[in-house]
């Protein structure tokens, strides 16, 4: 699709065309496919939307994606790690969106590990499954949609009550997770109005976390030791391992000198 077409009953069909090439293409992913987490390191109650988009640029902001990004070695897969903003009907935060190719269980124990060392209350992740219960729509607006404020706006009007942007060099891309398949006709009605791509996958869905920091610190605390009793002896964070690396060449430069 592109955005020569208008919002006309061909543009509603070619959107549901690609919506059913896609999750046909979704049916035939391994357990090994690429899944997607969500997760904030803000712990500040009631920020404002402005204070969330300034927070996309802040330490902490870069800190968690590093963070994601060191995970790589530990769980043997390539990481990425994007700037976020997550936002609701009556909020938003800072936050970033991690991609990797693994098995169900690996994702979860990232997001547990992510979600336990920036203190928060839920995570959540998407994991493509053919036969999963949730789905994942991509919208992709038109060239130089890249205003946030707008975006969500739009969005929300569009009755989406959660959402993901992610900034990217072509614009802005959207994320959403629905959980109860019960957004399509929202989805694909925004999709028109933002003159955007979409697409979806199905798969498994989950929100963990508790209410309280102090919970939610137990839940991904007992998933981390879950997932590492069947899983021993991982290997450490990409930058220890470094240090590591690093420490030994200069023990073998003094013992030559």
């Amino acid at each position: 699709m592109t955005a020569k077409f208008s919002n006309t009953p061909w543009r509603t069909i070619l959107l549901l065309l690609l919506l059913t090439w896609t999750s046909a293409v979704s049916a035939q992913q391994d357990p090994t496919a690429i899944g997607y987490g969500f997760v904030s390191p803000n712990t500040s109650e009631n920020l404002k939307f402005h204070q969330a988009i300034k927070g996309m640029n802040s330490r902490e902001e870069s800190a968690l994606r590093l963070k994601a990004i060191n995970l790589s070695c530990v769980v043997r897969s390539r990481v990425q790690a994007y700037r976020a903003l997550g936002s609701w009907s009556d909020g938003a935060e800072h936050s970033i969106m991690l991609r990797v190719k693994s098995d169900e269980a690996t994702l979860r124990y990232l997001l547990a590990r992510m979600g336990r060392d920036t203190q928060q209350k839920y995570v959540i992740y998407f994991h493509p499954q053919a036969d999963g219960q949730a789905d994942l729509y991509t919208l992709r607006p038109r060239a130089g949609a890249r205003n946030l404020t707008a975006l969500t706006n739009a969005l929300e009007r569009a009755g989406i009550p959660f959402r993901t942007l992610v900034p990217s060099q072509e614009g802005t891309i959207v994320y959403i997770i629905d959980l109860d398949r019960d957004l399509r006709e929202k989805i694909l009605n925004a999709a028109r109005t933002l003159r955007a791509r979409v697409s979806s996958q199905p798969g498994k869905a989950q929100l963990f976390g508790e209410d309280s920091r102090e919970q939610a610190k137990v839940v991904f605390e007992q998933d981390i030791k879950n997932y590492e009793t069947k899983n021993p002896n991982l290997p450490a964070t990409c930058d220890v391992q470094k240090t590591r690396k690093l420490s030994h060449k200069k023990a073998q430069k003094a013992q030559v000198s």
